[in-house]
């Protein structure tokens, strides 16, 4: 699995140094430089840091999943492309081994054509006889021969087809590779930001992070591991709604990790889909993807199991539990979560299945 990585380009302090050197005409004074530097960024300047680089990391992330889902495609119309020119193949050589004779022979390498070998007869007797061959020839090949010609075009067009897939397979690798590298650059120099902190404000950076996880833990330890149906009771949820959000209940805690989908961690888009896999609807890699699976409803109208999008453009998306709660993977760096979908701005709602 990809580390995950995310990154903020956003610089919140900038070392500004003022220097001034001056000589004065008189008495040969110079004034030295003197250098100021801004004081190291504090706690909180680091975490809004690492969280707009977390959310953008997020971002290249979904777009690394939409990718996946377009390879997957692609990679599926390419097997069918190369079996369809291995069938034509199969085909036109069939036909070209049933012509038999001077057709065969002209079509395959190119031969003397069998009219003008009559023609190039020198005893007449001969030139009649192989001129009502070719009569013959042509009567009943005729079809065959255009049958034949028209195979090679279906071909040749099937491998037009297959090269157009494996180019379009070449350029999603690429943007694959590329996606992978912005994220992993996110990550690192979220990372940096954080080796940066003191040591007490690292050590409380990682206290507010074990709390989380640990409340977290606890909020599935009292959901009977997630497989109660422990969701608001006034917004109760029901049949394959009720199936997945017991099972994205039941990964609470569990580390988000970028490219993700289970068994033991996950990114957003991945606990989506597994999730609503238990339920037997399939949803694309992407959240990107998914808002456009099953039916639009409004924040107003929202039922537990509903998918939650947020950000614009879309790249997060949770599952809604009722009284304003999503289950989420929530980003690098933290864990499987409850939180209210008021933390990030709501951009759409689907009801899959």
């Amino acid at each position: 699995m990809p580390e995950r990585a995310c990154r903020n380009t956003s610089p919140r302090r900038t070392l500004v140094a003022l220097c001034t050197a001056a000589v004065a005409g008189v008495g040969g004074l110079v004034l030295v430089p003197t250098g100021y530097a801004d004081p190291a960024p504090t706690l909180d300047e680091v975490k809004v840091q690492v969280d707009d680089l977390h959310h953008k990391a997020e971002q290249a992330t979904e777009r690394y999943n939409a990718a996946t889902d377009e390879m997957a495609e692609i990679q599926r119309r390419l097997a069918s492309a190369e079996a369809d020119v291995e069938r034509q193949q199969a085909k036109v050589a069939e036909l070209a081994a049933d012509m038999g004779g001077f057709a065969a022979a002209s079509y395959r390498a190119g031969g003397i054509d069998p009219t003008l070998s009559a023609l190039m007869a020198s005893d007449p007797g001969d030139f009649l006889a192989r001129a009502s061959v070719v009569d013959a020839f042509a009567n009943q090949q005729a079809d065959q021969l255009a049958t034949v010609a028209a195979e090679r075009r279906r071909l040749e067009q099937n491998r037009l087809l297959a090269d157009e897939e494996l180019n379009r397979l070449t350029a999603v690798e690429a943007e694959l590779a590329e996606q992978q590298a912005t994220v992993e650059k996110h990550l690192a120099d979220a990372q940096r930001l954080l080796d940066s902190l003191e040591a007490e404000q690292r050590a409380a950076l990682e206290a507010e992070q074990a709390e989380r996880a640990r409340v977290a833990a606890a909020e599935q330890a009292s959901r009977g591991g997630g497989h109660e149906s422990d969701v608001p009771p006034d917004v109760p949820a029901s049949g394959r709604a009720q199936v997945a959000v017991d099972f994205a209940l039941a990964q609470l805690g569990e580390p988000y990790s970028y490219g993700a989908e289970g068994p033991d961690s996950w990114d957003c888009s991945g606990l989506t889909m597994k999730a609503w896999a238990q339920a037997g609807v399939s949803l694309p890699r992407s959240s990107s993807a998914q808002i456009g699976v099953g039916t639009r409803v409004s924040k107003s109208q929202l039922q537990p199991g509903d998918l939650v999008f947020f950000y614009s453009p879309i790249s997060h998306v949770g599952i809604y539990l009722g009284n304003g709660q999503v289950v989420h993977a929530t980003h690098p760096g933290d864990v499987v979560s409850v939180d209210p979908m008021s933390y990030m701005p709501f951009s759409g709602a689907t009801r899959p299945g």
